[in-house]
C-alpha cells in the first residue's frame, strides 16, 4: 500500500473511532458515521460555529469518506483494514524514551519531532492546543497529537485510539520526554478525542482531562463525554481513562476544563459545554423541550477522580425559544476557601458583541457547590476567523481564569484574560470582506471574590516602532505564581507589519495588573501552515494554549507550552520565565 493511500485510510479510521464496540473484524458501518455527523450538522449554524476543533475533525472525516473520489468500502461498509503485528507498534514507540533536543528559536522541545512521520508522510505530525501543570520540579504538558492517532489507530486497528499525547519533565521544564500517546485504555471502544487540560496535586500525582468517546447503545448511537487519566509517577505512565461525564447520542460534550481544590487535593472539578438535542427525542428530563439546548455544566469528584457527580447546570440556553443565544468556552478555578469560579463566553443574538460572564459558588466543604447568579464581566468584540494571509484559521475569545494563592497583598484576587478586538477595527480592502478587527489580549481583576471587576486593560499595546495597521494577539493563557506575580502568554504578530507571521510573547505584572512588562519567548517566528497535515482541517490551530505556575507554590515563575511550526511541521515547545 502506498503512503498516500495509507494516509487516506488514517483519516477514515479517525472518524470510525467513535463507532467501535464490537470486534473490528465486524467492520464499522459508514451509515453509522453518517448518522453521527448528521446529528452534528443538525445543530443550528451558530452552534456548529462554536464546536471545538475535535468535533469539527469528525465532520471533516465524514465528508472525506463521502467524497466522490473515495474508493474504499463496499455497500457503505469499511472492511479492508490493515493489520500490523504488535512488534510494529513497539518499534514505532521506541524513540519515545529519548529526550528531545532544543526547540525552535531557543525554546525547549516538548513534543518529539522524530515521532511525527512514523506511519505516514502526509499525516500524523501536528501537535497543538497545549495545557501544562507544574508541581515542584515536575512539569507535564498535554497536547492534541495527530501523530498519536497514527501510532494507535494506524499501527493496530484492534486497539483503542488516542488523538492526544503528553510529555513530562523532572527538571522544572528544562528537558522533556514524549510518551508518544495518552493511554486510551484496553477497551477497544475507547477513543481519546482531544482538548487536553492538565492539573496536579503533588510532584507525582497528575491529572489529564480530555474529550472521550466509548460504547454504543442498542440503536448504534455512541456515548461521549470527558475522561480523566491519572499518573502517579510524575507523568511517565498513565492509568486508563475514567469517565467524568458520559452522555448519550443526543448530547455532544465539548471543550472541557479541569481544576483541583487547593484545600483538598481529592476534590476535582470539570466544566464542559453540552450541545443537547434531547428535547426533540421525547426525553422527559430534557432541559429544553422541542428545542436545541446549549449549556455550560460542571461535574465534581470527592475521591480523586474515581467517581463523579451528576451534572450541575451553570448556564443553559434554549436556542429557538430563548432568542438564539449560546454559551461556550468555560474555564474553572478553585479558591483557598473552596469557592468554585467558572468563567465562560456568552453569545447574545440581539447585539453584535459577545460577553464574558463569571459565576461563583459559596464556600464548599463536602456537599455540591451552589452557584450564585452570573456576573457580566465585560463586553467582548468577536475575533472571527483570520484571513488567508494570517493562516486562515479560526480564533476565539474564550476566557482564561487564574487566582492569586500567594501570601502577598493580592491574595484571593481573580484574574481573567481573553482577546478582544474592539480597540482596532479597520476597513478591509473590499466591502465584500467587511472590516478587520485586530484582537488585543486584555486582563481584568476582581478583588472581591468575583462580585465586580476592573475595566479590562491591554497587557501589551502596539510598540511605537510598529508600522502596520495592527497586529493580532490571540489565545492568551494566564497564571499567578507564589510571589503574586501575574503572567500572561499569547501569540503575537508584531514582528511583521503585514500581520502574517506568529511569535510568542509573555507579559508579567508585579502590581496586580496595574502595569505590565513583556518579553518575547520565541526568538524565531513562523508562518502558520497547519493545513499541511491531512488529518487536520483547514481552520485548525487549536482553541487555546494555557499557562502554568507551580501549584504547590514552591517555585516562582511560569511555564508556557505552545505550538510552533518549522517548515510546515507543527510541534509543541516550551519556555520558562519569571
Amino acid at each position: 500500500m502506498c503512503k498516500r493511500h495509507f494516509s487516506t485510510l488514517l483519516t477514515i479510521f479517525m472518524s470510525l473511532a467513535f463507532l467501535i464496540t464490537t470486534p473490528v473484524s465486524a467492520g464499522p458501518s459508514k451509515a453509522q458515521l453518517d448518522k453521527i455527523a448528521g446529528k452534528l450538522k443538525s445543530l443550528p449554524a451558530q452552534h456548529q460555529r462554536l464546536l471545538s476543533s475535535a468535533q469539527r475533525r469528525l465532520l471533516q472525516f465524514d465528508e472525506a469518506l463521502n467524497a466522490s473520489h473515495s474508493k474504499l468500502g463496499v455497500d457503505g461498509d469499511i472492511f479492508t483494514i490493515p493489520k500490523f503485528a504488535p512488534a510494529a507498534r513497539m518499534a514505532a514507540l521506541a524513540p519515545a524514551g529519548v529526550v528531545p533536543g532544543p526547540g525552535l528559536g531557543g525554546t525547549t522541545a516538548v513534543s518529539d519531532p522524530r515521532l511525527d512521520y512514523i506511519g505516514a508522510v502526509t499525516a500524523g505530525f501536528t501537535q497543538s492546543e497545549t495545557s501544562s501543570a507544574r508541581c515542584g520540579n515536575n512539569v507535564v504538558a498535554g497536547y492534541n497529537d495527530s501523530g498519536a492517532f497514527a501510532r494507535t489507530a494506524g499501527v493496530s486497528f484492534a486497539d483503542a485510539w488516542s488523538f492526544s499525547s503528553a510529555s513530562y519533565s523532572h527538571d522544572g521544564g528544562r528537558t522533556f520526554t514524549d510518551i508518544a500517546f495518552m493511554n486510551p485504555g484496553t477497551n477497544q471502544a475507547n477513543f481519546i478525542v482531544g482538548d487536553p487540560v492538565l492539573a496536579c496535586t503533588s510532584p507525582t500525582r497528575f491529572y489529564y482531562a480530555s474529550i472521550f468517546a466509548s460504547g454504543q447503545d442498542a440503536a448504534g448511537n455512541f456515548f461521549n463525554g470527558v475522561a480523566i487519566n491519572t499518573s502517579s509517577d510524575g507523568g511517565e505512565t498513565w492509568g486508563e481513562p475514567v469517565a467524568a461525564v458520559m452522555r448519550s447520542f443526543d448530547h455532544g460534550i465539548d471543550k472541557p476544563w479541569l481544576a483541583v481544590d487547593p484545600n483538598n487535593p481529592r476534590r476535582l472539578y470539570v466544566t464542559y459545554t453540552d450541545f443537547d438535542s434531547s428535547g426533540f427525542s421525547g426525553d422527559p428530563a430534557a432541559g429544553c423541550p422541542n428545542d436545541f439546548r446549549i449549556a455550560v455544566e460542571l461535574v465534581y469528584s470527592r475521591d480523586a477522580g474515581r467517581s463523579w457527580s451528576a451534572p450541575i447546570v451553570i448556564r443553559q440556553e434554549c436556542y429557538f425559544s430563548g432568542g438564539f443565544n449560546s454559551v461556550q468556552g468555560s474555564n474553572v478555578v478553585v479558591g483557598q476557601n473552596g469557592t468554585v469560579y467558572v468563567a465562560y463566553e456568552y453569545y447574545p443574538a440581539a447585539v453584535p458583541n459577545n460577553e464574558i460572564h463569571l459565576v461563583r459558588s459559596g464556600e464548599v466543604e463536602d456537599g455540591p457547590p451552589v452557584f450564585r447568579a452570573a456576573v457580566k464581566v465585560a463586553d467582548v468584540w468577536p475575533n472571527g476567523n483570520f484571513g488567508s494571509l494570517q493562516g486562515g484559521f479560526r480564533n476565539n475569545e474564550f476566557p482564561q481564569l487564574a487566582i492569586d494563592r500567594s501570601s502577598g497583598p493580592g491574595r484571593g484576587n481573580l484574574y481573567l484574560a481573553w482577546s478582544d478586538a474592539s480597540a482596532n477595527i479597520v476597513p478591509n480592502l473590499s466591502k465584500f470582506f467587511g472590516d478587520y478587527a485586530y484582537p488585543d489580549v486584555v486582563v481584568t481583576r476582581s478583588s472581591n471574590g468575583g462580585r465586580s471587576f476592573t475595566v479590562p486593560a491591554r497587557v501589551s499595546p502596539p510598540p511605537a516602532s510598529f508600522t502596520g495597521k495592527g497586529r493580532d494577539q490571540f489565545f492568551p493563557g494566564i497564571a499567578v505564581d507564589n510571589r503574586g506575580v501575574v503572567g500572561v502568554c499569547y501569540y503575537d504578530r508584531r514582528q511583521n507589519p503585514s500581520n502574517d507571521v506568529i511569535d510568542r510573547y509573555c507579559s508579567t505584572s508585579a502590581n496586580r495588573g496595574a502595569s505590565w512588562s513583556e518579553q518575547r519567548v520565541s526568538t524565531a517566528n513562523w508562518v502558520p501552515t497547519h493545513a499541511a497535515d491531512d488529518l487536520i482541517n483547514s481552520s485548525y490551530i487549536g482553541d487555546y494554549d494555557a499557562l502554568s505556575s507551580d501549584f504547590l507554590l514552591q517555585n516562582a515563575g511560569f511555564f508556557s507550552s505552545f505550538e510552533v511550526q518549522n517548515n510546515g511541521n507543527p510541534d509543541v515547545v516550551g519556555a520558562s520565565f519569571r
